[in-house]
């Protein structure tokens, strides 16, 4: 049996208004048939947020694609207007959700390098330019 081999997975929203531009950038950075894809509503928060079983789930997706094919980059694709992040949190400005967002990525991030040590991850943020996500600009977070 041969051994299906690909380089990154990538979460990204469920947010339907994204869709089209995601898969786009996807497509452009790192290559359709080429990384294994997740959508989950709030990307990687679940990841940063203290639900052990959801924080789990989504590690074992991981873990399943490091181990099956080989994955060694995580990307977390995090959204402007999330309604997740709306739902859970009262920002007093657009700015504000964007901090609280990287500042998940990045607790996402340390418990990924916790289980998988050898593993990159790369946070971005996708910033919607109108309201219906037609025009999106993705920035890779430091």
């Amino acid at each position: 049996m041969s051994k299906h081999i690909c380089p990154t997975i990538i979460f990204h929203c469920i947010d339907f208004r994204l869709i089209g531009e995601t898969m786009k950038f996807i497509a452009d950075k790192y290559g359709i048939g080429k990384c294994d894809i997740v959508s989950v509503a709030g990307s990687g928060k679940g990841i940063a947020d203290d639900n052990e079983i959801f924080r789990n789930y989504l590690l074992r997706q991981i873990k399943l694609s490091h181990d099956l094919h080989e994955s060694r980059k995580v990307v977390l694709i995090h959204h402007s207007d999330c309604g997740v992040y709306n739902n859970c949190y009262k920002f007093n400005s657009p700015e504000e959700e964007k901090q609280k967002q990287i500042e998940d990525m990045k607790k996402s991030e340390a418990v990924i390098k916790e289980i998988l040590p050898d593993v990159v991850v790369e946070k971005v943020w996708a910033q919607m330019l109108d309201p219906h996500g037609n025009e999106v600009n993705f920035i890779v977070i430091d």
